[in-house]
């Protein structure tokens, strides 16, 4: 599988894990932030992920 994918998947994984946690913490009536925490999430592990796979596939 490509980086992008995999990626894309284990980003979707940490940010469904994180709305699992911030749900109730922060209170699903509030959910802009929830969302909003939950996409900086997704940004994150994305890049990061993406960044290693690549770095580790070009080796």
């Amino acid at each position: 599988m490509s980086p992008f994918i995999i990626s894309f998947m284990m980003a979707a994984g940490a940010a469904a894990f994180v709305y699992s946690k911030a749900g109730p913490r922060l209170g699903y009536g509030n959910a802009k932030n929830v969302w909003t925490v939950t996409g900086v999430c997704f940004v994150i592990v994305f890049l990061v992920f993406i960044t290693l796979l690549t770095l580790v596939i070009h080796l």
